[in-house]
């Protein structure tokens, strides 16, 4: 596993040196994930690409041309993430007789339990994404619209099963123990793509249905890195208690009679560190549709990131297929084949293709405004449920499901934003944000999906920034 946990890591600081040099964007727009990532029929102009395309033929606050540039952005989300368990049961209690330093910390069967509980169905969630877009461009012509924008996207799935926590806690135990890896999976990926999307406004009017647009985008893909585990199953068991004494020093413990161990892994690798070459390629689609009904409710659906990415330069395969039986401390033939059974073997492998992270999204937005018209400001409201249809990196079959709200108090100068995301590899994010848009030209927003470390500082999950800046013309 040590090998696939360096493989990974490159993958991971690829994503990380890139993400830093281009100052990236977040996975959506600022004005987006303010409202909890509610997309699918609020999204406008350059936030409709990669998420509904079709809305790109709707008015975006009546501009011609609209320029994205320098977004910035990054999120993180973790089970592990909990300041409160790490603080009470990782950094020690006072010495009583120096309150000056800090001694170890011996744990209880509730310590114990409590920590375990970062691991909610005894799994640990991480999960890491970036996306950068350093310029878009948007046109809105009549009926029409128009987007190209390139950009680097990075995503990391990670999971954890409580079995390593489970041995660090209680060790070799009297009676012997059995710990199950099973599940332990490490997916990253470092993709650049060119998006080109555009949309249409149907000539078509419904009985309460209006404003009908279609829209396509097909983006070209460049696969840079990539790391996914096939498969992992693995167990640690041990055997009743015995006392050892070291001939060496002649020092006692107390060790497991046996350790017995069986793994079943692989893991694969794309990513060329030698060349610094692109590793493989890929074409991608977006389609989404959109239509206003009774003239105060926006519903829209997508299906994004349909298609597939094919590795096939410096491809690897880890692979471990083993039965261990170590017999007591000495045995140090046990010992090498153990350490050698976690790290697998490295082979080259032929190519690797998978699925983009296909998901469908669906959604409605409300105008406020419209329907309470003695209201003197903008007020919108939207909902979407989010359903992937892969586990590759940046992806989850869990159903997420998005509320969120704008506010536009100032008739436009500053919009306030909040939503709440439920599901997913989130479990749960509370989003807010805000824009300063000034004189319908330029616009600078401000996002963030952890409003909750203001509420609950001790143990919230995510971790997340967005600031992005926009010309219109």
């Amino acid at each position: 596993m040590n090998t696939i946990l360096r493989s990974s890591l490159v993958v991971i600081l690829l994503s990380v040196v890139i993400s830093t040099a281009l100052f990236a964007g977040d996975k959506s727009s600022a004005r987006l994930v303010g409202m909890g990532r509610a997309f699918t029929a609020s999204s406008r102009g350059l936030d409709a690409v990669g998420v509904n395309p079709a809305n790109l033929a709707l008015n975006d606050r009546d501009a011609t041309v609209t320029l994205n540039l320098v977004p910035i952005g990054f999120s993180i989300g973790s089970d592990l993430f909990n300041y409160k368990i790490y603080n009470d049961f990782f950094t020690g209690v006072p010495d009583p007789n120096d309150p000056n330093k800090r001694i170890g910390k011996y744990l209880t069967d509730q310590d114990k339990k409590d920590i375990l509980g970062l691991f909610p169905a005894g799994i640990a969630r991480t999960q890491m994404d970036f996306e950068i877009a350093p310029l878009g461009l948007s046109f809105q012509l009549g009926n029409f619209g128009f987007a190209i924008v390139p950009s680097i996207q990075t995503a990391l799935n990670m999971d954890l099963p409580e079995g390593y926590m489970k041995l660090l806690l209680n060790g070799f135990e009297e009676g012997g123990s059995t710990y199950d890896l099973s599940g332990t999976s490490i997916s990253s990926s470092a993709i650049a793509e060119v998006n080109f999307s555009t949309a249409y406004m149907l000539p078509l009017q419904l009985p309460g249905v209006e404003d009908i647009s279609i829209g396509v985008g097909v983006k070209y893909l460049v696969g840079l890195a990539y790391s996914t585990t096939e498969r992992y199953n693995s167990s640690i068991q041990t055997t009743d208690i015995v006392t050892y004494t070291n001939p060496k020093d002649g020092s006692v413990s107390k060790l497991p009679r046996a350790i017995n161990a069986n793994f079943d892994f692989m893991q694969f690798v794309a990513i060329d560190t030698a060349d610094n070459k692109p590793a493989g390629s890929g074409l991608g689609f977006d389609i989404g549709a959109s239509a206003m009904l009774f003239n105060s409710v926006r519903v829209a659906a997508s299906v994004t990131d349909i298609g597939k990415i094919k590795w096939d330069k410096a491809t690897k395969a880890i692979v471990g297929n083993s039965n261990i039986t170590m017999k007591g401390a000495g045995d140090q033939a046990g010992q090498d084949s153990l350490s050698n059974a976690f790290k697998g073997k490295t082979v080259d492998t032929t190519a690797i293709e998978y699925s983009l992270p296909t998901a469908i999204h669906i959604g409605a937005e409300i105008k406020v405004d419209d329907i309470i018209e003695a209201l003197p400001f903008r007020w919108i409201v939207a909902a979407d449920i989010h359903l992937g249809l892969n586990n590759v990196p940046g992806n989850t079959k869990i159903p997420q499901f998005a509320f969120g709200t704008e506010l536009d108090p100032l008739a436009g100068w500053l919009p306030l934003r909040t939503g709440i995301l439920i599901g997913g590899r989130d479990r749960f994010a509370w989003s807010a944000g805000f824009g300063i848009h000034l004189a319908n030209t330029f616009d600078i927003d401000f996002a963030t999906q952890s409003i909750a470390i203001l509420t609950n500082p001790d143990s919230f999950r995510t971790g997340s920034i967005t600031l992005g800046m926009r010309f219109r013309f």
